[in-house]
């Protein structure tokens, strides 16, 4: 009896399961598979400078230069006209400093332009009237900041 019942339980498996599928596709289910990857796997060209790609990376380790906000120039056709003495330059470069807050880490004090952050002693690059000065951060306090050109320093209160 429980060799009936075995064999009608494989004769009926086989006509049900019938004859397994073959795992590979069709030559031409393949090929358009195919030829859908190659389409994918194509990049494009991008017409893009080096200068361009370092200017859009957030990690480029490239100093920010700020430009001074001197007035604007459809407003006074006329240059203005800096005295050359260090303190007279430091004066009107420090107008257009303009930080956006101060920041405290443990016992060291930034001082914020947007991401970018100096520490005392730091340099900050200023290109003012076509001529780039480089101005140190000399003290950071929690209203102020103080540059220093040369031999010469001034002290700017930070406004928000």
């Amino acid at each position: 009896m429980k060799l009936r019942i075995f064999i009608f339980s494989l004769l009926l498996s086989s006509s049900l399961f019938g004859e397994p599928a073959s795992d590979i596709a069709a030559p031409q289910k393949r090929t358009e598979v195919l030829d859908l990857a190659r389409k994918l796997l194509t990049t494009k060209s991008v017409e893009t400078s080096v200068d361009d790609i370092a200017r859009k990376n957030p990690f480029n380790p490239l100093p920010v230069v700020v430009e001074s906000s001197g007035p604007d120039k459809a407003d006074s056709p006329a240059p203005v006209v800096v005295g050359t003495s260090d303190r007279d330059i430091l004066a009107a470069i420090a107008e257009g400093v303009r930080p956006t807050g101060t920041m405290k880490l443990g016992d060291t004090q930034f001082l914020l332009f947007g991401q970018k952050k100096l520490k005392v002693g730091d340099v900050l690059p200023i290109v003012f009237q076509d001529t780039s000065y480089e101005l140190e951060l000399v003290g950071v306090d929690r209203t102020s900041f103080t540059l220093r050109l040369n031999k010469e320093e001034i002290t700017r209160p930070i406004k928000l």
